[in-house]
């Protein structure tokens, strides 16, 4: 919505009345009926015009945000459109596997086959959504959903090393997943206001009995499809990660986690940040978009690699096995080199921005001296000072500008930067 003033803020003469109200003589109750009708035609005469034409309302919005993504692409949009390719790629390899394999999967009823190319489906709709939210400057959401993705990234790979029992385990574990979010009904859909559960909580028992008969009882609990691989004991992500040797990813892993955990650490920092003054970061930011870039093409370029070696294990003996055995392995070959085509595009602009930010920080520390030292101080008195040519100057200094107005929109600011208004 447009940005008001505090005289604009009080419709039809709101404050006036409110006045009015606690200088007169009437008794507490009645004021707090009075208030409470004020306060709500306030909202309603604020609202009302942005509900009819919201459009309208959010102009000046859009188009900053538009302005935004524009200057954004104009940096990153070669690596992003590079991180596009591979991501399309991984897609076809997909769709590519899927109707080359299902026909014999499906008549065979084949698990394996079927949770890895679920999968794939999952790693590639992640992996899009990282690029939409990348390429509309929030980094931090990016991560987050990069998190998703290596988790996928890791169950795919736990299941492509195991047998076909492992892989039904995990489709049924799906069952334990609903019994689980089936409790949490029972406990809080009057609260919600929903319908009554269609099941009773003796139907939800005996299902439990019923897998943990079959499957054990560690199969009830999280990651409990993966009890044989670790002496019938539900095992942690953690040991997943390490089976299949990605425990090094940790570190990122967790980083990823302050993004979307209320934790304190992630409310004090984030990965958007390109300033030292103290902020909370409150929107998009064309800076640090180098981590979940590169940690998501990594993950879905190796999953899809692991996809293609099992589809070329599976289509052996097959009448055309030379054939789609060479296609999948050119196909391997292309979203990898896309994967480091992207990863050094987005590595290279990193660099330059970081040292583009440097040198806006000692631009805008020298510029302030001078601007201490002589107030009146013209733009070509200036330059001379910086020895800098005007061009030069001028085309710095708009960088600085459009620095600080981006962190203007998009954060709460927590301390005063180093000009004065004077200065700025």
């Amino acid at each position: 919505m447009t940005k008001t003033t505090a005289d604009d803020y009080w419709p039809n003469e709101f404050f006036s009345e409110l006045t009015a109200l606690f200088t007169g003589d009437r008794g507490d109750e009645l004021k707090s009926e009075r208030l409470a009708e004020m306060y709500e035609r306030a909202a309603a005469e604020i609202t009302s015009p942005a509900i009819a034409n919201p459009q309208r309302a959010l102009a000046e919005e859009l188009g900053q945000r538009a302005a935004f993504e524009t200057r954004l692409a104009a940096r990153w949009g070669r690596g992003l459109d590079l991180a596009d390719l591979a991501i399309q790629e991984s897609l076809e390899c997909g769709r590519w596997v899927n109707s080359l394999l299902r026909p014999g999967a499906a008549a065979r009823q084949d698990q394996k086959f079927e949770a890895l190319i679920r999968l794939h489906g999952k790693a590639a709709m992640t992996a899009q959504e990282v690029l939409v939210l990348l390429r509309s400057g929030f980094s931090s959401g990016a991560l987050a959903r990069w998190r998703t993705l290596h988790e996928v990234w890791v169950v795919f790979l736990v299941l492509a090393d195991g047998d076909e029992r492992l892989s039904r385990r995990y489709l049924v574990h799906e069952v334990v997943e609903s019994l689980k979010a089936q409790k949490e009904y029972e406990e809080t859909w009057e609260a919600l206001g929903q319908e009554p559960p269609g099941w009773t909580a003796t139907d939800r028992e005996e299902t439990r009995s019923s897998l943990s008969d079959e499957f054990g009882s560690a199969f009830l609990k999280d990651y409990g499809w993966a009890s044989p691989l670790f002496n019938d004991q539900a095992p942690k992500f953690r040991q997943l990660q390490e089976t299949v040797d990605l425990g090094h990813w940790r570190g990122y892993y967790r980083m990823a986690s302050h993004g979307t955990h209320a934790n304190p650490k992630g409310v004090s920092w984030n990965i958007q940040a390109m300033q030292t003054v103290e902020t909370v970061w409150a929107g998009p930011s064309n800076a640090g978009l180098v981590d979940p870039a590169q940690c998501t093409l990594i993950a879905l370029a190796n999953l899809t690699v692991g996809l293609l070696s099992y589809a070329v294990r599976e289509m052996a003996a097959s009448d055309d096995e030379i054939l789609h055995q060479s296609i999948a392995l050119v196909r391997q070959q292309s979203i990898l080199i896309l994967m480091d085509r992207a990863i050094d595009s987005f590595a290279e602009t990193d660099a330059q921005q970081k040292t583009e930010e440097e040198e806006i920080q000692v631009l805008i520390r020298s510029a302030a001296e001078a601007l201490r030292r002589q107030s009146s101080m013209t733009s070509a008195q200036l330059s001379i000072e910086l020895e800098m040519d005007p061009e030069t100057l001028e085309e710095a200094l708009r960088a600085a500008v459009e620095r600080q107005e981006l962190v203007g929109e998009t954060t709460y600011r927590l301390e005063e930067d180093g000009l004065d208004e004077q200065d700025a």
